[in-house]
C-alpha cells in the first residue's frame, strides 16, 4: 500500500544552478494505512546574480565605452552608471533592464537588453563583418572563478571556424572581442559561446558606416535554441530581416506573422535551414499594421532566431543621404506573472542616455541629443490548438499570406530602407478586447485588468510607476520604447523576465 503525501516545490531553474528539496514530516507506521499532512517546502539558492552590459563600445578603442542606465526589480530608483551585475538574495528572482545607446555620432541607436544569468551554452544571430560594419562580443563573468570562453562563428556557407576561438573572462570582470578578427567579411554571422565553470553572459554589438554616414547601432542578447518561438516588437514600417541557424540537422521551418489581423502564414516562411549554416528570411510586407507585430518560428528541430530592422532617420548633413536606425528583437519568454518598469523611469532614463556626448563623433558637425521618449507594454497570449478560428475571429478575418519579396535585402551593406512615417505621438496604444470576447485572456496591470485576443499583438499604455504585470495563463511580453532625436526616431524593444532564469511551481510526492 502507499502512504501519499503531498508538499508543494517552487524550483529555480538557472544556468549553472541545481536546486533540490526534500519533503520533512513523520510517517505513522501501523498495520493500516495512514494519510499523513504534507509540509510546504521550497527549493531555490541563496543568492540569483545576473551580469548587465554596461554600456556601448567604442569598436576601435573597447575601452572607451558610452554611460548606460539600468532599471532593477530590486532597487526603486534607475541605477547610473549601470552597474556591472545586480544580486537577489533569500530566493528572490532579480529583473533588470540596460538601456544602451547615443543620440548622434557614428554609434547613434537606442538598445534594450536584460541583465542575465550566466550560461554555458548561447547563441547570437546579429550583425555583420563585412566592410563597414563592426561587431563586438562582450562577454561578463559575474561568478568567484574564471572562464575559459570558446567561440565558433557559422555562416550562409556553414562553419568558419575549424577550432573554436577562445578567450579567458576573469572573475567578477567582462571582456570585449571586435569579431572581424575571428571570422572576418561575414555578412550573415551567427556565434556559439560556450563557457566553463559557472558560465558568461554574453551580448553582441553591432554598426555599420556607409563612408562617413552612420547606418545604425544595436545590442542583442545571447539566446538559446527552441523548435518554437515568438519574437515581439518587430517593426512592420521598416525593413526587416529574419535570421535563423540551426546548430543540429537539417531544420525545416516555418513562420507565421501574428498582428491585428490575428495570426497568419509569413509569405516564403516556409525554408529548410542546413546544419550548421545560417538563413535570412525577408519580412518586407509581412503586416499591413501600424504598430509592432509578432513573428512565430516553428521548426522540427531547434532552432536560433534573432530579428533586425532598420529605418529611415534624418537626412545627413551636406549629403544626399540619410541616417539609418538599427534595432533587433529576440524570442520572448513565456509568464504568468513578471516585475515591470514604470514608464517615467524608462523615458527618463532614454532621455539621460541619448543626452550625453558620443564616444566616437562623425565627421560632419551634427546634432545630438532627444526631443521626446515613450515608453509602452506589447503584450500577446499565444494561439493554443483550440484558438485558431478564435483568433481569426478576433482579428479581421483576413487570413491571405504576404507576398514573398523578390531579392533579400543586404542591410549590413549600403542599405536602403523605405521611408518611415515620423511624429511626436508614440504608436497608437490598446485597451485590449472585451471581457466576453471568444478566448479573452485576462491580464493584470498597473491595478487593472485588460483582456486579450489570443493571436492579437496588444500596444498597451505602460503604468506610470513600476509594477507587475500577471495572467492565469501564460503569456508573452515586452517593453517598446521609441525615442525621437535630431538624428531620427529610435525604437527598441526588451523582453519582458529574466533571461537564463525560469521559475516554476508544482507538487511532490513520496510513497512508502
Amino acid at each position: 500500500m502507499t502512504t501519499p503525501r503531498t508538499a508543494t516545490l517552487a524550483a529555480l531553474g538557472v544556468a549553472g544552478i541545481a536546486a533540490a528539496a526534500l519533503a520533512t514530516g513523520s510517517l505513522l507506521v501501523g498495520s493500516a494505512p495512514a494519510s499523513v499532512d504534507g509540509t510546504a517546502q521550497s527549493a531555490h539558492p541563496s543568492q540569483v546574480q545576473l551580469a548587465c552590459p554596461t554600456a556601448l563600445v567604442d569598436p576601435f578603442k573597447t575601452s572607451n565605452v558610452a554611460t548606460a542606465a539600468t532599471w532593477s526589480s530590486l532597487s526603486s530608483a534607475p541605477i547610473t552608471p549601470a552597474p556591472a551585475s545586480i544580486t537577489g538574495t533569500g530566493g528572490v528572482i532579480p529583473t533588470g533592464l540596460t538601456l544602451v545607446g547615443q543620440g548622434g555620432g557614428e554609434l547613434a541607436g537606442l538598445s534594450a537588453v536584460g541583465c542575465a544569468a550566466p550560461r554555458t551554452s548561447q547563441w547570437i544571430a546579429v550583425g555583420a563583418t563585412t566592410s563597414g560594419a563592426d561587431m563586438v562580443l562582450i562577454l561578463s563573468n559575474p561568478g568567484p572563478t574564471a572562464s575559459v570562453v570558446s567561440v565558433d562563428g557559422y555562416g550562409a556557407f556553414g562553419p568558419l571556424n575549424a577550432a573554436p576561438r577562445q578567450v579567458t573572462v576573469a572573475a567578477n570582470s567582462s571582456v570585449s572581442v571586435l569579431l572581424a578578427g575571428w571570422f572576418p567579411d561575414e555578412n550573415s554571422l551567427a556565434i556559439h559561446v560556450q563557457a566553463d565553470g559557472g558560465g558568461v553572459s554574453a551580448w553582441a554589438q553591432a554598426s555599420l558606416m556607409n563612408g562617413e554616414v552612420p547606418q545604425g547601432t544595436t545590442l542583442a542578447s545571447a539566446i538559446a535554441p527552441a523548435t518554437t518561438q515568438t519574437i515581439l516588437g518587430v517593426d512592420p514600417k521598416g525593413t526587416s530581416l529574419l535570421r535563423l541557424v540551426s546548430p543540429s540537422g537539417d531544420a525545416h521551418v516555418s513562420v507565421s506573422v501574428a498582428d491585428s489581423t490575428g495570426v497568419h502564414p509569413l509569405g516564403g516562411g516556409n525554408a529548410t535551414v542546413a546544419e550548421g549554416s545560417t538563413l535570412e528570411m525577408p519580412l518586407d510586407g509581412a503586416s499591413k499594421d501600424s504598430t509592432p507585430i509578432a513573428l512565430i518560428v516553428s521548426s522540427d528541430r531547434e532552432v536560433v532566431a534573432q530579428t533586425t530592422t532598420i529605418t529611415l532617420g534624418a537626412p545627413w548633413a551636406e549629403r544626399a543621404n540619410a541616417w539609418i536606425m538599427r534595432s533587433s528583437a529576440a524570442p520572448a519568454t513565456l509568464l504568468t506573472q513578471a516585475a515591470i518598469p514604470g514608464r517615467a523611469s524608462l523615458e527618463t532614463m532614454a532621455s539621460s542616455v541619448l543626452s550625453t556626448k558620443p564616444i566616437r563623433q562623425t565627421s560632419l558637425k551634427t546634432e545630438s541629443g532627444v526631443s521626446s521618449t515613450h515608453a509602452s507594454l506589447l503584450l500577446y497570449a499565444p494561439v493554443t490548438d483550440g484558438d485558431e478560428a478564435v483568433a481569426q475571429e478576433n482579428g479581421d478575418g483576413e487570413q491571405s499570406a504576404a507576398p514573398t519579396p523578390a531579392v533579400t535585402p543586404n542591410i549590413w551593406a549600403s542599405p536602403s530602407p523605405s521611408p518611415t512615417a515620423t511624429g511626436d505621438a508614440g504608436d497608437a496604444q490598446s485597451t485590449g478586447v472585451s471581457a466576453s470576447s471568444p478566448g479573452a485572456v485576462p491580464v493584470t496591470l498597473g491595478g487593472r485588468t485588460l483582456y486579450l485576443a489570443p493571436g492579437v499583438p496588444t500596444l498597451v499604455e505602460l503604468p506610470e510607476a513600476a509594477g507587475q504585470v500577471s495572467a492565469p495563463t501564460p503569456i508573452q511580453a515586452a517593453v517598446v520604447i521609441s525615442a525621437d532625436t535630431a538624428v531620427g526616431r529610435m525604437t527598441t524593444t526588451w523582453n519582458v523576465g529574466t533571461e537564463g532564469i525560469s521559475a516554476v511551481s508544482g507538487s511532490i510526492r513520496t510513497v512508502n
